[in-house]
C-alpha cells in the first residue's frame, strides 16, 4: 500500500507545477505602444485589450492587475525559464520558434533604425549598416534582424533600458537605434525629447507579434487560448465589425 501511494504521488507531482488553465498563468508585458503600455497608472494597448477579451471569452476571473510590467529583457528571460508564464507582445522569430509555445497573431511590428533628423546617415542596403554605431535593446527582435543582415553582435551597443539608448542617441554616442517605429518614437517623446527631431532612416523588416507561453505550458491551455483569440478576432457583430477591429480603431484609428 505504501509503495502504491508513493508511486501515485511521483506520477502526480510533475503535473502539479503545470497550469491547469489560463487563469493559472503569470502574464508579463513591457512598455511598447500601441500594443502594451502603462498610461495614467493603467495598462492598456491592443494586446492588453485583446487579452481581456480572451479572458472574458474563456470565463476566467482575471483583469489587468494580473499583468506584470517588466523591462523587456527581464520579462523575456523570466518567460524562458519559469513555467506558467506568458510574455507579450513577442515577435515570432524563427530563432525563437522552439523556445516558446505560441498563440496569435496579435498584429504586425515594423522594426526600423531611428536617428536624429539632422543626421547624415545614408543606408542603401544591409552592407551599409556596418558603417554606423547602432544601439538596441538586449533580446529584442530588432537585434536578430540586424544579425540576419550581417551585423555582428559585438558591434552593437546593447542595453536593457530604452532610456539609456535614447540618451546615447541624443548625445551622439550612437548613430541610430534599432527598434519598433511607433514604440520608439513614443518612448522618445516620453523621455522629454522633441519627437520631431528624430526620423526613420532604414526599415529592418516587419514581423507578427504573438503571446509567447513558456514551453512547459500544456498544449490544452495554449489551444483553448488560441480558440478564444480566434473567436474575438473573427466574430463579427451586426455591423459587420469584429471586436478586434474595434480594438485596433481605438489605438490606430485609421485601421477601421
Amino acid at each position: 500500500m505504501i509503495l502504491i501511494i508513493v508511486s501515485a504521488f511521483t506520477i502526480v507531482c510533475p503535473a502539479l507545477g503545470q497550469a491547469a488553465s489560463t487563469e493559472d498563468l503569470t502574464y508579463i508585458t513591457e512598455q511598447f505602444p500601441p500594443y502594451n503600455f502603462e498610461k495614467d497608472g493603467r495598462l492598456q494597448g491592443i494586446s492588453v485589450d485583446l487579452l481581456n477579451m480572451v479572458w472574458e471569452r474563456l470565463g476566467v476571473n482575471l483583469n489587468t492587475s494580473a499583468i506584470e510590467l517588466l523591462p523587456w529583457t527581464e520579462g523575456y528571460q523570466k518567460a524562458l525559464s519559469e513555467p506558467n508564464t506568458v510574455l507579450f507582445s513577442t515577435a515570432r522569430l524563427p530563432q525563437r520558434e522552439q523556445l516558446f509555445r505560441w498563440a496569435g497573431p496579435i498584429g504586425p511590428i515594423r522594426n526600423v533604425l531611428l536617428a536624429k533628423r539632422n543626421s547624415s546617415i545614408s543606408i542603401e542596403g544591409a552592407a551599409d549598416l556596418k558603417k554606423y554605431r547602432i544601439g538596441a535593446i538586449k533580446d529584442d527582435s530588432a537585434v536578430q534582424m540586424l544579425l540576419d543582415k550581417g551585423v555582428k553582435k559585438e558591434d552593437l551597443i546593447l542595453e536593457t533600458d530604452p532610456r539609456f539608448i535614447i540618451g546615447m542617441l541624443q548625445n551622439g554616442s550612437i548613430d541610430a537605434w534599432a527598434y519598433g517605429d511607433v514604440a520608439g518614437l513614443w518612448l522618445i517623446q516620453q523621455s522629454g525629447a522633441n519627437v520631431s527631431d528624430f526620423k526613420v532612416v532604414y526599415v529592418l523588416g516587419e514581423i507578427d507579434y504573438y503571446y509567447a507561453f513558456n514551453k512547459e505550458t500544456p498544449d490544452s491551455v495554449v489551444q483553448s487560448f488560441q480558440s478564444a483569440l480566434d473567436y474575438v478576432k473573427n466574430k463579427k457583430d451586426a455591423e459587420g465589425v469584429t471586436a478586434y477591429d474595434r480594438i485596433l480603431s481605438k489605438y490606430v484609428p485609421a485601421m477601421l
